[in-house]
């Protein structure tokens, strides 16, 4: 479908209208949607007459996305295909397309489309999630064809300070005896982004790529034991505890052994904080839902262990725990933890 500079279209996974702004290449154009401007690939936009017809045209989202929004796309170009990705060679990539916002006649960098490119002649089956430190932002598993981009999704730029992260599952679409599989953790530095993104401008091109892999990694079979054969390896199942009910939207989470379960007389010392702990995370997980703004853990004074533990976990829940503080109260001494929670 070609385009022309001045043509009103609709992306089609967003149903957002826009504008071209100009013709890059055979492949992308660059689009205004909302007054923010970015690239996009042809192949993502269409004309907006049969939206308008049937009278369903759609503002710009104001939900969060899921996995409805990006329905599996149909088989991709074939090698040798005039719209193949030029100047890749054969491999999995990550493709990042930095997106401005115009604020009158000031350009600000707002976000980062992600793509990943198969720029191979297998079919995989993929499963993509994206970290940073305040918890996982976004996750999708579809079917990706032979020389096909496919859209991931957007993040905020200031994310690039919270410790980014991309894990990329590939499996090739196969006979179970000529499957092949890869696992890939992508992490990029702040300081390698804004390099590239500077060198973006100085060439003039929308995009940059990040090889994950050529291909998938070959097996010796031969310097295999027998045991790395057929023998898998035993998980260690999961300690479950059986939980005393707590009061609904209740503001304190009471650590005491004797609060939580019932038969904690037959528990070791380790199973013991293992339930403690678990429980810690559950009810900040419940008040985190219930959008309570605060709440207080009690976990006595003692020896400390309990505290350091809890404190340790609290570190780690940087998507629910803003901040917490461990200071004298009338009713708890310094038995208690207030944590408040983060919801922005």
């Amino acid at each position: 479908m070609k385009f022309t500079a001045g043509d009103k279209v609709i992306v089609k996974h967003t149903k957002e209208e826009g504008k071209i702004i100009q013709v890059i290449n055979e492949e992308m154009v660059e689009l205004e949607v909302l007054n923010t401007r970015f690239p996009a690939f042809v192949d993502e936009l269409d004309h907006p007459y049969l939206e308008w017809f049937t009278n369903k045209k759609m503002n710009a989202r104001k939900r969060a996305l899921n996995l409805d929004d990006f329905p599996t796309e149909k088989p991709g170009v074939q090698k040798g295909d005039s719209n193949a990705h030029k100047g890749l060679e054969e491999g999995f990539y990550c493709s990042v397309i930095p997106v401005y916002f115009f604020e009158g006649e000031e350009e600000q960098l707002a976000r980062l489309k992600l793509y990943f490119i198969n720029q191979t002649e297998y079919t995989l089956k993929l499963k993509y999630d994206c970290m940073t430190n305040l918890g996982k932002e976004f996750t999708l598993g579809t079917t990706v064809y032979p020389f096909q981009h496919l859209y991931l999704h957007y993040i905020k730029f200031d994310l690039v300070n919270e410790g980014l992260s991309f894990d990329f599952k590939l499996e090739s679409v196969a006979k179970v005896a000529e499957s092949k599989q890869l696992e890939y953790n992508l992490k990029i530095k702040p300081k390698n982004i804004f390099q590239k993104i500077h060198q973006l401008e100085q060439s003039g091109e929308p995009m940059f790529s990040i090889q994950i892999a050529s291909d998938f990694p070959t097996v010796d079979v031969s310097k295999l034991k027998a045991s790395d054969l057929f023998t898998l390896p035993t998980a260690k199942p999961a300690q479950t505890y059986n939980f005393k009910k707590r009061p609904a939207k209740s503001q304190e989470i009471d650590l005491h052994i004797e609060e939580l379960v019932a038969d904690y007389h037959t528990m070791s010392n380790a199973q013991k904080l293992e339930a403690q702990l678990q429980a810690c995370e559950i009810g900040i997980i419940d008040a985190y839902h219930n959008q309570m703004p605060s709440v207080v853990i009690i976990h006595g004074i003692g020896a400390g262990k309990l505290k350091e533990e809890v404190h340790r976990l609290l570190k780690s829940m940087k998507k629910q725990v803003r901040q917490f503080e461990n200071k004298y109260s009338q009713k708890y001494g310094f038995g208690a933890t207030e944590v408040f929670l983060r919801y922005i």
